[in-house]
């Protein structure tokens, strides 16, 4: 950020100039020391078995299933009892024994997350040993890891301080913990360096950072104090420019404007991450913030912490969620990490006081998503919508189950995904009503499709089947039925693969969803062709064609455009018509590069093509393209791949583009960064198939070293080819390239009364 003007005059009386106790490294230092306040036997010091009024409890043994309802119930209700001490210690447990198999997975974003994840459901004095165990150290020993990475030396501090607490004195792995917290001692001492303002900053960054995962009293005390002593010196520099005139060096500018500016806000959040209003307020009053906190947010810190209604609640939690701004409408630059932890607490406790607010339980939805316990979700977005929701409300709440769900599905997070699915069934009971069919979107049929594709990455053919059968009875769809075919030619029920393909083709919608039909259709003629049927199988094709060429004639978005031309180019290889194909891949991709978004999966359709025609030179050149869009992501590396694998096949000298690709892709994280080793030599075939960590990944990984043996001539690659031809990931594009590459399927011939561009 940088100053639009000198510092403004601030109209407020100055108090008495005084500064906080200096040396904030000092403290931060002191708080590393073993033996030092909140470092002790325990992560922090739990309550008295008295002070919850009765005896303790052990801790409940909370499963897999049961987390989300043991989340929603402690979400619902903060009353200090034995038995919620009891549930909270099982359910932050569990939550990091799913903390620890992201880490496992080699998630190590999402790992760091579940581990905030489980410690925000702590507050100061609610923490105690049987919290933890062997997972639990090794979920603190990951995010530990990124946290140090990334330089966040006060979240890294946290968990090291509860890590240490939680191994024995004397072993090896305390010494190492020790000589860690050492060495983060000496990095805060050299790198917390510069003038007042930068270096009160950087106190304060730490010790927030640290506070918002520590639930110590100390932690949040030393915070406050990191706060008010930032505060302070940006005030001493406004009184300064006010009776000189003399501008702070633009740096020290710069955080003294952050601090007038956002420091009320960053005190009270504070105290607000735990849900106590009365100790923000009683901070705005008693420290330096107070000459800085806006009156409007003032006043809502004061209503909170009397009597604290819902409203006043929702109040506070809208006024972090919109960021807040100054006065002139600039954004107030908070910590972001603060302001998700100020979200977090004042949402749960407008929850606790109205759990049937609609904009509170999607808030505090997305905020469990965001933390890794996206099986709460559907439970709070429940509550919120009462027996008889508009159908708009309804519709909102399902578009958020869908995007919650679509996100686990792109992280192959399978365990995560059926969880979600299992905590649903009151809202997709709901949905089922006759009062909301047709009526409500996304439908509760899409989302037992979008299960339906989570289970098929895992193999689960089975289940999939089963949430088709249930979602085609809520809602007939062609793109169901040519789902459900699809999921039955995969298992080998081609004659129920065929009756679906036809039903979806003749369903009324298929007049209007002519893409969805033509689709149905082609996959109709694949499965008669496969039976030997073809000249019922040349029927469909050339009605897929017939429903193709007049969907272009309409007018179309980009989007379904690129679709149109994607579906003529696979209709018209059934022909035996590649240049007409080609021509058609390539008016996709030019459509498709008006749209940063939609490149990428068309150079992924194309590069499909490419290889399966063995078409080495518009293979070539579609990578060419990505590269020269500067493509993020994994697009172009699985191009790239297919590529290199096209080239060897071609017996073909490389020309430059795969090594350019995978060069770039071998030093980033997860699965295409080991695929990208692969390729280069880094890792052996063994090493690749083990690091698979899905049922996905692992078909891949096949797909590719049977490919690489095809090329090389050696036995067995067809076989190792098969089984990934009949695996059911029926979205794996990896899947149809060994289906096509094992097949040869007798050509069409194109009516003449079709003219094809």
């Amino acid at each position: 950020m940088s100053p639009r003007a000198p510092l403004r005059r601030l109209r407020w009386r100055l108090a008495a100039r005084r500064r906080l106790a200096p040396g904030l490294a000092a403290l931060l230092l002191l708080l590393l020391l073993p033996g030092a306040a909140g470092c002790g036997p325990g992560p922090v010091k739990p309550k008295t078995a008295e002070a919850q009024g009765g005896a303790e409890l052990p801790a409940v043994q909370v499963s897999d299933d049961e987390l989300a309802s043991a989340v929603h119930r402690l979400l619902r209700d903060g009353k200090q009892t034995p038995e919620r001490a009891a549930l909270l210690a099982g359910a932050v447990r569990r939550q990091l024994a799913h903390a620890a198999e992201h880490f496992t997975r080699g998630d190590r974003e999402r790992g760091t997350d579940a581990v905030t994840g489980a410690l925000y459901l702590l507050r100061p004095g609610e923490a105690r040993p049987d919290m933890f165990d062997a997972a639990s150290t090794a979920a603190l020993a990951g995010a530990i890891a990124r946290h140090s990475a990334s330089g966040d030396e006060g979240r890294a501090l946290a968990l090291l301080v509860m890590q240490r607490a939680l191994v024995a004195p004397g072993s090896a792995q305390r010494a190492e913990i020790d000589a860690h917290l050492d060495a983060l001692g000496r990095w805060i001492s050299e790198t917390h360096t510069g003038e007042d303002m930068e270096k009160l900053a950087a106190d304060k960054r730490a010790v927030v950072a640290r506070a918002l995962l520590e639930p110590s009293q100390a932690a949040l005390q030393a915070a406050a104090q990191a706060v008010g002593a930032w505060i302070d010196r940006a005030v001493e520099y406004n009184v300064q420019y006010r009776d000189t005139g003399a501008v702070p060096p633009h740096e020290e500018a710069i955080e003294a404007l952050r601090a007038l500016q956002g420091g009320g806000m960053e005190m009270a959040a504070l105290y607000l991450r735990h849900g106590r209003a009365r100790a923000a307020f009683d901070a705005l009053l008693g420290t330096p913030a107070r000459q800085v906190v806006r009156p409007h947010f003032f006043a809502l810190v004061r209503a909170a912490a009397g009597d604290g209604t819902a409203g006043d609640w929702r109040a506070l939690a809208g006024a972090f969620a919109s960021g807040e701004r100054s006065e002139d409408g600039e954004p107030l630059h908070l910590d972001p990490g603060l302001l998700q932890a100020a979200i977090w607490g004042t949402a749960v406790e407008a929850y606790r006081r109205d759990p049937t607010s609609p904009a509170i339980g999607q808030l505090l939805a997305e905020l469990c998503a965001d933390l890794a316990l996206p099986e709460v979700a559907p439970l709070l977005l429940a509550d919120a919508l009462g027996p008889r929701p508009a159908a708009a409300l309804l519709s909102s709440a399902l578009g958020a189950l869908m995007d919650t769900l679509s996100a686990e599905l792109d992280r192959d997070a399978i365990l995560a995904a059926r969880r979600i699915f299992a905590s649903s069934r009151a809202l997709l009971e709901l949905g089922d009503r006759d009062e909301y069919r047709g009526r409500v979107k996304p439908s509760t049929a899409e989302l037992r499709q979008m299960l339906a594709a989570v289970e098929l990455r895992s193999g689960n053919a089975d289940g999939a089947r089963a949430l088709m059968v249930a979602a085609l009875q809520v809602e007939p769809t062609v793109w169901g039925y040519t789902m459900l075919a699809m999921i039955e030619r995969q298992v080998g029920n081609a004659a129920a693969a065929l009756a679906h393909a036809l039903r979806a083709a003749a369903l009324p919608a298929a007049e209007v969803l002519r893409l969805d039909s033509a689709q149905a259709k082609l996959l109709a003629f694949e499965l008669l062709q496969d039976q030997g049927a073809h000249d019922r199988a040349a029927t469909e094709l050339d009605g897929a064609l017939e429903l193709t060429l007049g969907t272009r004639r309409s007018r179309l978005g980009d989007s379904a455009q690129v679709r149109a031309e994607g579906l003529l180019a696979r209709i018209l290889d059934r022909y035996g018509e590649q240049g007409g194909a080609a021509r058609a891949m390539e008016r996709a991709l030019d459509i498709a590069g008006r749209s940063g978004r939609m490149l990428g999966p068309t150079l992924v359709l194309a590069l499909q093509r490419d290889f399966v025609q063995r078409d080495l030179g518009a293979a070539r050149a579609a990578v060419q393209r990505g590269i020269d869009a500067q493509l993020d992501g994994d697009d172009l590396v699985y191009g790239a791949l297919w590529l290199m694998l096209l080239e060897r096949q071609l017996g073909e000298q490389p020309d430059g583009k795969v090594e350019r690709v995978l060069g770039a892709a071998v030093e980033g994280e997860g699965w295409t960064a080991a695929l990208a080793r692969w390729a280069r030599g880094s890792l052996s075939d063994a090493e690749l198939r083990a690091a698979a960590r899905s049922y996905s990944q692992r078909i891949e990984a096949l797909f590719y070293v049977a490919m690489s043996a095809l090329a090389a001539g050696l036995d067995g690659a067809r076989e190792d080819l098969r089984r990934v031809a009949q695996s059911p990931l029926i979205d794996l594009v990896e899947v149809h390239l060994a289906r096509e590459v094992l097949g040869a399927r007798p050509r069409a011939r194109r009516p003449g009364r079709f003219e094809v561009p």
